[in-house]
């Protein structure tokens, strides 16, 4: 926290100074053109709309009103696009509270509908750049975000507290993920992100042999709720542990999805996330092969 407070233009301008750093090694360059869009939106929309001069006078009130509001053609918003405005909000959110402007955040208590009638769903791009942007800032230093950028790599948290520094390849950007009941072991893909979070937690390791995540003496058991707290605990302060359909796995099934997006196959998927069935992977990530299987095969 730097203390001062950029008044500079007003509302506007708070907003569009703290824009600068939002989305630094976070967000990618096509989520984050979008999430900007959404910020200077905000900024018209409680300046001119609401007549607000500071985000400190910003209330749930008018953050419900912005994400819930008619979108320029006069229809109602869909609940992506609900989704993507709080998103932007919170990460806009979290970046004033670092540099004193604001006390909290407005959006924590602003529930929406799920995006998916998924069980768990994956991850969207702009929910994890908010994560990133939370473990990253975190109390509890490298731990936690070591442990999200594992989990962007597809490690369960059954599989986070078995990772030891060892297991890391700098060079390579990979890491070694040893399987569990429901996994086969792999070599999981940090991303840029994620990597300078691992590098950052093994030089602060005594040796490289220590888990990365996990402290404790016994993995088996109270490992696994290690892990699986440290990803809660980003997924909660980034408001988004009331998602129901938002889990630890989640993170998982995000980096899966990409893999997907990237190869446009099934089995790189399931092969990156560890599963043997093509079934389950195509569960995992939510994707529904009939839907997409595109004209007809016949």
């Amino acid at each position: 926290m730097d203390g001062t407070r950029p008044r500079t233009g007003g509302l506007a301008g708070q907003i569009d100074q703290l824009r600068r750093t939002l989305g630094e090694g976070t967000v990618a360059s096509a989520q984050w053109e979008r999430t900007s869009t959404i910020l200077e939106r905000f900024g018209r929309f409680a300046a001119d709309g609401c007549g607000l001069f500071d985000l400190a006078e910003v209330s749930s009130g008018v953050a419900r009103a912005f994400v819930t509001a008619s979108t320029g053609t006069g229809q109602a918003p869909s609940i992506s696009t609900m989704h993507w405005r709080r998103t932007a909000l919170r990460l806009l959110f979290r970046a004033a509270r670092r540099h004193g402007l604001v006390d909290g955040d407005p959006t924590l208590d602003l529930d929406l509908p799920p995006r998916s009638s998924l069980g768990t769903r994956p991850l969207t791009d702009d929910e994890v750049a908010l994560c990133r942007s939370v473990a990253q800032w975190s109390l509890a230093g490298s731990r936690r975000a070591a442990a999200w950028a594992l989990g962007e790599a597809t490690c369960r948290s059954s599989e986070l507290p078995r990772v030891t520094g060892d297991d890391v390849d700098l060079d390579s950007g990979r890491v070694w993920i040893g399987g569990g009941k429901a996994t086969v072991p792999r070599q999981g893909r940090l991303s840029d992100w994620g990597l300078v979070q691992v590098r950052a937690r093994i030089e602060e390791l005594e040796a490289p042999s220590l888990p990365l995540v996990y402290s404790g003496r016994s993995p088996a058991g109270a490992g696994q709720v290690s892990g699986a707290s440290a990803l809660v605990d980003v997924l909660t302060r980034a408001g988004l542990h009331h998602e129901p359909d938002v889990r630890p796995g989640s993170v998982a099934a995000w980096a899966g999805r990409r893999v997907l997006d990237e190869t446009g196959r099934i089995d790189c998927a399931a092969r990156a996330l560890g599963v043997r069935s093509l079934d389950r992977a195509a569960v995992i990530i939510g994707w529904d092969w009939q839907a997409d299987a595109g004209p007809d095969c016949s």
